[in-house]
């Protein structure tokens, strides 16, 4: 975690960047599609999360730069930004390989709109790398454990125990297509449900893993 003045001062420029980024995004997102419309998106609340513990980080990062700057982010902070990074990457990673090849594959231009298009590039690509890279280079618990990286999924888990239940009950169409359990064999829903979640379990390990090569070539 943080030790050096130069370093905090790095982590609290990110932080306040992803902060100002996901606020517009999150403005634009409300915007487009209301507050209740918005916030049925994995993308929305994993970006929301990700501000959410940027700004408690760069709160706590301004308060020790002013105290002298030669102490550690708490656990919980510490935590929380690498549970907010783990769900981002997520986001990333289902956008890249499975939303923007099936946009391709009926003749659109996938990873343009996934990618680019409105606020995307901050949703999509920004915020997940932007969160994920501070997280390792500045907040990260370096001794994080497998069973401690089980922080990460949780997010995750709790948003499938909503959408899938929410879509069973036709109260949510979607809002991604592998959701849409009566469009599809029991088999097929049962084969994305395993899938997105060992993804997901193996997204968390890459800031954990990451974070610790780095404290060993430090």
């Amino acid at each position: 975690m943080l030790e050096s003045r130069n370093k905090l001062i790095a982590a609290i420029a990110v932080n306040a960047l992803v902060v100002v980024l996901e606020a517009v995004a999150m403005a634009h997102g409300i915007q487009r599609h209301g507050v209740a419309g918005n916030f049925v998106y994995y993308t929305e609340w994993s970006n929301l999360f990700g501000g959410i513990a940027c700004a408690l980080c760069l709160v706590e990062e301004i308060r020790m730069l002013k105290s002298g700057g030669n102490q550690r982010i708490s656990r919980t902070l510490s935590w929380m930004k690498y549970a907010s990074s783990c769900c981002l990457l997520m986001t990333l990673f289902v956008v890249a390989f499975v939303l923007a090849p099936m946009l391709n594959s009926i003749g659109r231009p996938g990873y343009y709109l996934m990618f680019v298009d409105g606020v995307k590039l901050i949703t999509h690509l920004g915020a997940p790398l932007l969160v994920t890279g501070s997280y390792i280079l500045f907040e990260a618990d370096r001794a994080m454990t497998l069973q401690q990286s089980l922080v990460g999924f949780a997010p995750t888990l709790v948003y499938a125990a909503v959408a899938y239940p929410c879509n069973i009950t036709r109260v949510w169409d979607g809002p991604y297509p592998f959701f849409q359990v009566w469009n599809m064999p029991i088999w097929q829903s049962i084969a994305w449900f395993i899938a997105l979640f060992v993804l997901s379990f193996a997204l968390c390990q890459i800031p954990r893993l990451l974070s610790r090569i780095g404290s060993l070539n430090n």
